[in-house]
């Protein structure tokens, strides 16, 4: 199925992700305000940033979607490795090459102090350091590249006043110092596995979401799908049963057959029309109810008694249609013997959103809403569906006698 995206809504995903990334990249640079002394530092670190989001984007859309999750681990991994190798080698090109600190060999001040490794700076430090004429610099530990020329000459930054000079070749790596290679090396890992990590996770939480959301999706279908078809197996057994009757009253040329024809041409145009509605307004059921009743009254002999009452305010309340019915057939279909005298009481009432259906009928046929039976599995299997949490159905059957007694909650209908 193609989504279609609102163009705001696009708009406004593009405006927080460019937000995020600026969040993210330039925060540390307001919370933390340093002098920067590299001319070249901004346009390097742009550069390298849109690189990272490159990255990113090229993780999250590619190679999680397509290799990641279709299971495709080492084809995944080997992708992530070139491609950190890939921003290794343009990190490194951008520092050291086209507009980086080093553009010559390392400089190294030399530590007097025994046992003391010797301090490297970069030419960029280092130049600093001939134009303003100092030859010997003091470097404080806990700072040791914060400088301050306190006079010419000497830079006063520690107790040690250390030499210095210029660092031979064999400390160089393919052209760049050993020492800034590794600390280029462990800036790019940490800045590769931040946007990995972040990439992933954001990710498979938006699959996680996806998955879910299809899950429910495809829920409903199955939902509305199975709700029609236990509605198409319910509607021909009505129609059946009231053509019988009409059949009947034809038989004996009864003078009631147009009027229950045209009861019947209202109940059919309920069950074509209304019915395919998820939700029908419950006076248009009750209408229903009172057309069928009618029909029924017109077979009953005098040897049975109905007590049909509706009760209550309906306006506004809403039901699943051809629910109750279920129940109110059922009672004319396995309560009524043609030699037997019998009662059949229907009461249907609703007090502010809850509706209660009390139908009392005798057992004269056995096999009626049996456990097991195919109207009883209908019925609670829709009621189930339609109104989890919001229905009580109680079903009492004696050796004689079948009472249903069903309250709906239709404060959500």
């Amino acid at each position: 199925m193609k989504k279609t995206i609102n163009r705001g809504h696009l708009l406004l995903i593009i405006l927080i992700h460019v937000a995020g990334w600026c969040l993210l990249f330039f925060l540390p640079v307001l919370l933390y305000p340093v002098r920067i002394n590299d001319n070249w530092f901004y346009t390097r670190e742009i550069v390298d940033k849109s690189i990272l989001i490159i990255l990113f984007y090229t993780n999250y859309y590619l190679l999680i979607p397509r290799l990641f999750e279709r299971k495709r681990y080492l084809a995944y991994a080997g992708s992530v490795l070139l491609a950190f190798i890939a921003y290794l080698g343009s990190h490194m090109a951008l520092r050291f090459n086209f507009m980086g600190d080093v553009g010559g060999p390392l400089v190294r001040i030399f530590n007097p102090a025994p046992g003391t490794a010797d301090t490297l700076v970069s030419p960029v430090v280092y130049r600093e350091f001939i134009e303003s004429g100092v030859r010997k610099v003091r470097f404080d530990t806990n700072m040791p590249f914060r400088r301050k020329f306190a006079e010419k000459g000497v830079a006063v930054m520690g107790q040690s006043a250390m030499p210095i000079g210029v660092m031979p070749d064999d400390v160089m790596l393919f052209g760049i110092p050993k020492p800034m290679v590794m600390l280029s090396f462990n800036r790019t890992l940490s800045s590769f596995v931040l946007m990995l990590l972040m990439g992933g996770f954001i990710r498979l939480a938006y699959s996680f979401i996806r998955n879910q959301n299809e899950k429910k999706a495809l829920e409903n279908a199955n939902l509305n799908a199975e709700v029609n078809f236990l509605k198409s197996q319910i509607n021909p057994h009505f129609l059946f049963n009231t053509l019988n009757s009409i059949y009947a009253q034809a038989h004996s040329r009864s003078e009631n057959t147009e009027f229950s024809i045209l009861k019947l041409s209202e109940l059919l145009r309920y069950v074509l029309y209304d019915s395919g509605a998820e939700k029908v307004e419950l006076t248009r059921d009750i209408q229903y109810i009172n057309n069928y009743i009618d029909l029924q009254r017109l077979r009953l002999s005098n040897r049975i008694q109905l007590d049909y009452a509706v009760e209550g305010n309906m306006d506004g309340l809403s039901i699943a249609p051809m629910l109750l019915i279920s129940f109110i057939e059922n009672a004319f279909k396995h309560g009524i013997s043609y030699t037997q005298p019998g009662s059949i009481l229907i009461h249907i009432k609703t007090a502010g959103q809850e509706l209660q259906l009390l139908v009392h009928n005798p057992l004269v046929e056995k096999d009626g809403f049996a456990p097991g039976g195919l109207g009883l599995k209908n019925v609670t299997r829709r009621l189930a569906l339609l109104y989890p949490d919001r229905h009580q159905l109680d079903i009492i059957r004696t050796t004689d006698t079948h009472i249903v007694n069903l309250k709906l909650d239709l404060s959500n209908a």
